[in-house]
């Protein structure tokens, strides 16, 4: 089994904002769209409640982690809570990890298309997707070439009914010439979806790009916000195996 990534509580309180449940409901139906959810740390435990309401439904979901981000915990905690077998509900996810950005692309590009009929599935959810892609040594044009291929890959996933959520950080990263990456991001994707705090470390959800224009409450759980304004600098990632 693959190991869990940090742990991150995923049902802390009642989803009762009208708002989150829209995101899901969306995302899950109609098919054939690509979503970037990100912001705070608190996307990634929020992706994973996306992830569960749609397993609830009987989909298969696919994973592709390149951050260290999914946590098989906190959905057996949701099958607990809903009353669901967690052995069957947890057969219904697939986590693949990538540890460098030549490892994403396969995953992403070449074999996810593949698996997702192999199980039957038209869901995907990649964390992370462009956090290898810092990594100083890969040289910035390559990275610049393999995302664009990767997002020309979604946008045909996307014709075949395929729906993909992206969850990332937007890290203010060194070099800062490969800040354009994320901007790259956003400008190639149907829906986007920042998770802030206000003053209250209340979650707030903002719709920057889709169908519906505004700012809407997440009610999420409590959160402190970290790093916010701070340069990072990304190390070096060795490739696994």
């Amino acid at each position: 089994m693959i190991p869990p990534g940090p742990h991150q509580p995923l049902h802390p309180s009642p989803l009762s904002s009208p708002h989150s449940e829209q995101l899901i409901q969306s995302f899950i139906q109609p098919p054939g769209k690509v979503y970037l959810l990100y912001g705070d740390e608190l996307i990634f435990p929020f992706s994973l409640r996306i992830a569960a309401h749609a397993m609830a439904r009987g989909t298969s979901i696919a994973v592709v982690d390149g951050c260290n981000r999914f946590n098989v915990h906190a959905l057996a905690r949701f099958a607990q809570e809903h009353h669901i077998n967690p052995d069957q509900f947890l057969h219904q996810i697939f986590v693949s990890r990538g540890f460098t950005c030549y490892q994403m692309e396969q995953a992403v590009g070449n074999r996810l298309p593949a698996f997702l009929k192999s199980i039957g599935s038209n869901t995907a959810m990649i964390f992370g997707l462009l956090d290898t892609f810092y990594d100083e040594q890969a040289p910035a044009r390559e990275v610049n070439q393999m995302l664009m291929r990767l997002l020309s890959r979604m946008q045909e996933l996307k014709a075949e009914g395929i729906s993909i959520l992206i969850t990332g950080i937007e890290w203010n990263v060194l070099p800062q010439k490969r800040r354009q990456l994320f901007a790259t991001l956003k400008a190639n994707v149907d829906h986007v979806y920042q998770l802030l705090l206000d003053t209250q470390n209340t979650p707030q959800l903002v719709v920057e790009k889709g169908d519906h224009h505004g700012t809407h409450r997440a009610d999420l759980h409590q959160h402190h916000r970290q790093r916010a304004g701070k340069l990072v600098e990304i190390p070096p990632r060795i490739a696994e195996g």
